[in-house]
């Protein structure tokens, strides 16, 4: 084979994956950003990653509860601390974005099992008729820097 070929090739190829990195980096619109950072949110919830979660709240986290991001963790911790497995479906059931902003309504159902507060915790959230509400800010320029600014369900109170 012709090492010239083989080059030209190569970079063609190396040329194509760097853009395709660049667009999945900076080209995807606030909408799907959002929908991968609340997909990411629940999989730290269901791992119950503290370090992960306090990530992807912001530090200006407030709720309808009283809560901020280190009272949010320590009632998080408290209430999720007893599951042995937790599972979260969730039904996306409108994502509203915009650049550097955005909102997710999603119906929440946990299933798992455990110890303690979990299953008050399990009839709780999944007697919920209501949507909770994720608001998401992006104060940065990169698409991974979405962070949660409040939570809510107008039935918890």
């Amino acid at each position: 084979m012709d090492t010239r070929l083989l080059i030209r090739s190569t970079s063609a190829i190396l040329l194509i994956a760097a853009l395709w990195l660049a667009w999945w980096i900076f080209g995807r619109s606030p909408e799907a950003q959002i929908r991968a950072a609340q997909a990411s949110l629940m999989t730290a919830i269901e791992d119950r990653d503290w370090d992960e979660i306090t990530a992807f709240l912001a530090d200006s986290y407030t709720d309808a509860y009283g809560n901020n991001r280190e009272t949010a963790i320590l009632h998080g911790k408290k209430l999720l601390g007893g599951f042995y497995t937790l599972s979260i479906l969730s039904d996306q059931t409108g994502v509203r974005a915009a650049k550097g902003q955005g909102m997710v309504q999603t119906m929440i159902r946990l299933e798992g099992n455990g110890i303690g507060y979990s299953h008050t915790v399990l009839g709780r959230v999944n007697q919920l008729s209501e949507p909770w509400i994720f608001h998401w800010s992006n104060p940065g320029i990169w698409p991974w820097d979405w962070q949660v600014t409040m939570i809510h369900n107008d039935q918890v109170r």
